[in-house]
């Protein structure tokens, strides 16, 4: 991953602070002489954009939960239908392993809806973009902006893009241009899942940690070739540190308003 230049962490200090104390995230603890932006989800209209399934969870699986525990209603987004990414795992019914990429599509699908369950959430659209082609996908932030503009929703959950996987980086893109010219307001919380952000926003996961690791499971696919419970379990135990209180896992998040995250992704694709 490119370093993040020094006029982009000006560009974020300054957009940052007013929104964030708007939003009431200025609850600041000093840890090693940084500060950590502590906020409690609420019962918000969210949308959680996902470039794959299991980018949900791994991002902000946690977080997702503590805000279905205050009435939120969400619905997961995901771009891309998994057709080139895992394996199939050897216990899934009635398929042969060797049967991809149509098949491993529909075990994804089957177990995001498993894995999102298991948090509470059963709102899913799948807009079925090729994997590793999301920036390049026709109709796909034409699709995004109609189901966005139906949902309406407060706050969007996306992968930042200083991710390191392209259809990551790809996915505020879309997002961008789904919503260029429209009506839409929302805050955007980048979150991370390949590469670790510079966030203003810390997120305690204790109570929902272990929903989090159960719902990961679900997705076998992914595990038969890497352990991401472990990584991203790691990931949450080490944002933790940020934290002052007795808290162990916590996530992530880069926390913007839609204009504001905007102007930051542009004066960043503008000076690569």
């Amino acid at each position: 991953m490119k370093l993040v230049p020094r006029f982009l962490l000006k560009i974020f200090s300054r957009v940052a602070r007013p929104y964030l104390s708007t939003y009431g995230l200025l609850l600041t603890a000093k840890v090693f002489n940084r500060s950590a932006l502590v906020w409690s989800p609420g019962d918000e209209r969210i949308v959680v954009i996902a470039p794959h399934m299991d980018d949900e969870v791994i991002g902000c699986g946690g977080t997702l939960a503590r805000h279905l525990a205050k009435g939120a209603r969400i619905t997961v987004i995901f771009l891309t239908d998994g057709r080139h990414g895992g394996s199939i795992p050897k216990d899934a019914p009635g398929i042969e392993a060797s049967a991809r990429p149509p098949a491993l599509a529909e075990v994804r699908k089957a177990e995001a809806r498993a894995a999102l369950a298991e948090l509470g959430i059963r709102d899913l659209i799948f807009l079925d973009a090729e994997d590793c082609h999301v920036g390049s996908a026709s109709g796909l932030k034409d699709s995004l902006r109609k189901h966005l503009q139906e949902i309406k929703p407060n706050l969007v959950y996306l992968p930042f893009f200083l991710e390191e996987h392209p259809d990551h980086r790809a996915a505020s893109q879309i997002l961008l241009e789904a919503t260029r010219d429209t009506a839409l307001q929302f805050r955007c919380h980048g979150y991370e899942v390949w590469t670790p952000l510079f966030p203003n926003c810390l997120v305690n996961i204790d109570e929902t940690i272990d929903l989090k690791r159960k719902s990961i499971a679900h997705y076998k696919s992914q595990l038969t070739e890497s352990d991401y419970l472990h990584t991203a379990i790691g990931l949450n135990a080490y944002r933790s540190s940020a934290l002052l209180s007795n808290c162990q896992y916590a996530e992530a998040f880069c926390a913007l308003s839609l204009p504001q995250y905007r102007e930051l992704y542009e004066a960043y694709s503008h000076h690569l």
